[in-house]
Formats: structure tokens, sequence, C-alpha cells
């Protein structure tokens, strides 16, 4: 998954957002003194990109692109369906994207003690562009791919797989919207299953 879905999935704290961006950044088991909630979040990261690795739905949808994508398919899909949830964000979330996405920026803005330097370094070009709004916008969607695949050293024309974007669209949402309800009701339970406990309640266990 991508940022707005993190963040979709996260709890509606500062912390909490964090972690969800930071599991992008911070590798390993070793989180020193890191808040509870920063901790718990990053695991939170690591659990959904696990499991949406082996949702059916997600898996059809990279099937759906073209085989010499290889594995990088799943990259893809993970940027489209950020730009399904931004284009029809308003039938999973009561808050708006615009008043969801600048309640983020701020809460990290307030945080940044606490941030790991990898997103530190992109926070500022994020909220000056916007980029969890910008990703309805399929011309975002196609900048964004152009820039990964010159990460990945063009091993794979990901910016190619654009044209597949408008090509299966209402395939792609219809599996969107069926991995949304499967990976909702399976963060909720993972949520349950693991309560933060704080730092002062841990102590005396």
């Amino acid at each position: 998954m991508n940022y707005l879905a993190h963040l979709y999935f996260s709890d509606a704290d500062a912390l909490a957002w964090a972690g969800s961006l930071m599991g992008d950044f911070h590798k390993g088991a070793n989180f020193g003194t890191m808040p509870d909630q920063l901790v718990r979040h990053i695991r939170l990261h690591r659990f959904v990109d696990a499991y949406t690795n082996q949702d059916p739905d997600f898996r059809i949808s990279c099937r759906r692109l073209n085989p010499q994508l290889r594995f990088a398919r799943s990259i893809v899909i993970d940027v489209f369906y950020d730009h399904f949830l931004a284009c029809h964000w308003d039938r999973f979330s009561a808050v708006g994207l615009e008043q969801f996405a600048a309640t983020v920026y701020a809460a990290l803005e307030s945080r940044q003690a606490e941030l790991d330097r990898g997103l530190l370094n992109i926070l500022p070009h994020m909220i000056a562009n916007d980029w969890l709004s910008s990703y309805r916008l399929p011309e975002i969607v196609a900048r964004v791919l152009n820039r990964l695949e010159m990460r990945l050293g063009h091993k794979f024309p990901l910016s190619l797989a654009f044209e597949e974007l408008e090509q299966y669209r209402q395939l792609l949402l219809d599996d969107f919207v069926r991995f949304m309800a499967s990976a909702g009701s399976v963060v909720y339970n993972w949520k349950a299953s693991h309560p933060l406990v704080s730092s002062s309640v841990q102590e005396l266990l």
C-alpha cells in the first residue's frame, strides 16, 4: 500500500500517522525509546504490506497488468489503489480528503522530533505539493510512475503502465473496492489483538 491508504488504516493520532508512514523508512526490530503508538503503527504498516501482497483481489489486479512488469506490478497497483482511494475518499470517510490531509500534515509537523530522517526529508515536499489530495489527478499518477521507474533504474516500464489504468479502470476499481472491504476487517482485527499499552502500564506488568 502507499501513503494515503496507510494513513487511512491508521488510528487518528499524530504518532499513529507518523508510524504508518515510517514503516517505509524504519527497518529492523530495534525501536529504541520510540513511543508505543509510533512502534505499534510501524508494525501495523508492515502487517498491512504483508496482507496486501497476499490478498486475492490485489493479486487479481496485479495479473491484469502487462506481465513484462513482473514483480513491479505490485508497485503499480499500490499507486493505482491510492489513486482510487483519493478519487472515492468520501465513500470510505466522513471527513473530506482535503481536511484529512491538512490535519495529517499539521500533526506530522507537530511531532518532527520523533520522525525518522527519511520521513523528515520528504515531509516538506509532501506538504508543499499536497501529495495526499493530489493522488486524485491522473497526471500525478503518471508522474509518480515515472519517478518510480527512474528510481528502479528503468528496469521495468512503469511509466507505460499508466495506459492500463484507463484501459482497466473499472475492473481495477472493482478489485479495489473488494480489497478495501477485506482489508478494513483484517486491520480492525489486528488492532483489537494489538492494543496500545502505555509505557506506564508496561512497567507494572
